[in-house]
């Protein structure tokens, strides 16, 4: 087709007017991979007028790092499916732009291939705000996290005596400083956790593991906890030996934060039960209480980072436990959920599949 059949579309044609005025760029093509429309957006882009784009050929003006590979719009021409991927764009300018794109074909009502679409967004500005994150994680690793560690440390060195015998009021005070900077720490680290997890800066390393050995490992781990509070642990899980392809630390991170919370929220001799299940192809860990049930209006909010429901009584943090649980369950391709009502306890449940899910 040469550029002289490329007419004005007329004013009635609304499918014109719509990708006129999307705010993300759009290119069409025909089957010879000539353009046959481009938007506003696209213009800004690419710094060609749409004037001037109508019947090149779209390597020329989009000049995307996928055309010396495999175009994705002939790849979607191809097979009619639809391709979403990063590249980066060469502006009239000589600029780079990254984007995110979407390619489809184009068919008309009987199925005939017509050409292709492309969409794309620049994530120019969103790559920048995600290093400006990954810098303040790092900063948050260093400059703060460090510092509480060491004087952690030094305060539990006054607390043995290194220095010389307390008083018994010096040893209250140093005590309280002692605890609270503990708690503090382990607040920071909760945080970092979680950001690094939403960064994927930590990503699962999944191994065989043996899920009744990790769990009871967990279980002796929060024991003295349960103790002091009169709380029964108790554990279920199948006759037969149960292997999955998880992280060993993210996954007895999850289970500690849900025995964790299950202990805080629990009224003295109670019982908390960690059970295991396999269902189909996934493994279901549940962990159940029987303390006064979540409110209904905290439900939808349980998961999110720094939600503190308005049930929580007098028991303190930040509400970071079940948002790094969540990050971690989904980071291993399950998911989680709760079972909860005022007054009837609490059971939280996550999957986790038996095999691990591709990189």
């Amino acid at each position: 087709m040469k550029r002289k059949d490329f007419v004005a579309i007329k004013s009635h044609d609304w499918s014109h007017f719509i990708i006129q005025s999307m705010a993300v760029g759009v290119v069409t093509v025909d089957e010879e991979m000539r353009i046959t429309d481009l938007n506003r957006e696209a213009e800004k882009l690419t710094g060609y007028r749409r004037e001037e784009a109508l019947g090149r050929f779209c390597r020329e003006v989009l000049q995307s790092s996928l055309c010396s590979r495999e175009c994705p719009l002939r790849r979607v021409m191809k097979t009619e499916e639809i391709v979403g991927q990063e590249a980066v764009l060469q502006n009239r300018r000589g600029e780079k732009v990254e984007v995110l794109l979407s390619a489809s074909a184009l068919l008309d009502d009987q199925g005939r291939l017509l050409g292709g679409v492309e969409a794309f967004r620049d994530i120019g500005p969103f790559k920048r705000l995600e290093n400006e994150r990954r810098y303040l994680v790092g900063m948050f690793a260093h400059d703060l996290k460090s510092p509480v560690v060491a004087m952690a440390g030094l305060l539990n060195r006054l607390l043995q005596g290194k220095l010389g015998e307390l008083s018994e009021g010096q040893s209250a005070y140093v005590d309280t400083i002692y605890r609270e900077m503990t708690r503090l720490e382990k607040l920071i680290g909760n945080f970092l956790d979680f950001v690094r997890l939403d960064l994927h800066l930590i990503t699962p390393l999944p191994s065989a593991l043996h899920v009744e050995k990790e769990c009871l490992e967990v279980i002796e781990r929060f024991q003295p906890l349960a103790t002091a509070k009169g709380i029964e642990l108790k554990t279920e899980f199948p006759k037969e030996i149960i292997v999955i392809q998880a992280d060993p630390l993210l996954l007895q991170r999850a289970l500690g934060n849900l025995l964790e919370n299950a202990i805080k929220y629990s009224p003295p001799n109670s019982r908390v039960v960690l059970e295991v299940q396999e269902k189909e192809e996934k493994i279901e860990f549940s962990v159940t209480d029987q303390g006064p049930g979540i409110a209904p209006q905290d439900l939808p909010h349980l998961f999110e980072l720094m939600y503190r429901g308005k049930s929580v009584g007098k028991e303190t943090g930040l509400g970071l436990g079940l948002a790094i649980v969540k990050s971690i369950v989904e980071a291993h391709g399950g998911r989680v959920w709760v079972d909860t009502g005022p007054d009837k306890g609490t059971t939280f449940y996550f999957t986790l599949p038996l095999k691990a899910p591709e990189a």
